[in-house]
């Protein structure tokens, strides 16, 4: 029965107390330390807190104080109501400080973003795409709003289209917006087909037309623009 009354928050002592508390009417401190493992320097502090949960009554008695063990039923609805109301209070008060704690957080490190925010890593101009559509797309895009200069790395596979679309798109931005476009190019490669070479040729030379200074390496790292 102790343990079963430790598990809705009393302590050993308490459980020991109030089951002592229930084999007599009425019980001076004095008769409890005899029939409790309980001293007497502690008995006191046991029976108030037994008292103030709800399992204990205190009266005087020819000038004595007297103590009653509460009905089980109540006593047992009275602890948990108990156990209930501490552990709401301490909820609210964990609440409120981890609020208060949050609050200020926040302003830390609102103000981290707030003073880097207008800062741009050079991560954010770099961007890299994998799928041939939203490549081709993006390429276009770019042209189109390109304010002062393309400068770019060229090398299969080709996903634009080297003539139609994209060239109508350089050439608007290199005449219209006097867009200057630099793009190195990297060879078809000796092992290529005539036919190859030829159609790379006349790409070339259709940029050129166009507008675009066109240089060609026999090797480049990478897609870039």
């Amino acid at each position: 029965m102790i343990k079963q009354l430790q598990q809705i928050n009393l302590t050993a002592r308490e459980a020991e107390v109030y089951i002592a508390l229930l084999q007599k009417k009425e019980f001076n401190a004095s008769e409890l330390t005899k029939i409790t493992n309980v001293t007497r320097t502690k008995i006191y502090e046991i029976l108030q807190n037994l008292i103030n949960k709800g399992a204990c009554l205190e009266s005087y008695k020819d000038g004595q104080k007297i103590f009653r063990g509460i009905e089980p039923k109540i006593a047992l609805q009275n602890i948990i109501s108990n156990f209930e109301l501490e552990f709401n209070q301490k909820k609210q008060a964990i609440l409120e400080q981890m609020n208060r704690a949050t609050n200020m957080l926040e302003k830390e490190l609102a103000c981290i973003y707030s003073n880097n925010k207008q800062k741009i890593d050079t991560i954010e101009y770099i961007e890299i795409l994998s799928n041939r559509n939203q490549t081709k797309d993006r390429w276009l895009n770019l042209q189109q709003n390109a304010k002062r200069e393309i400068v770019t790395f060229t090398r299969p596979p080709y996903v634009s289209p080297r003539r139609g679309e994209n060239m109508s798109v350089l050439e608007k931005a290199i005449s219209k917006k006097k867009v200057i476009a630099k793009s190195i190019y990297e060879s078809c490669g000796h092992t290529s087909s005539p036919e190859l070479k030829a159609e790379f040729v006349n790409s070339l030379e259709s940029y050129e037309n166009i507008g675009e200074e066109v240089r060609i390496l026999d090797r480049l790292p990478m897609k870039l623009s």
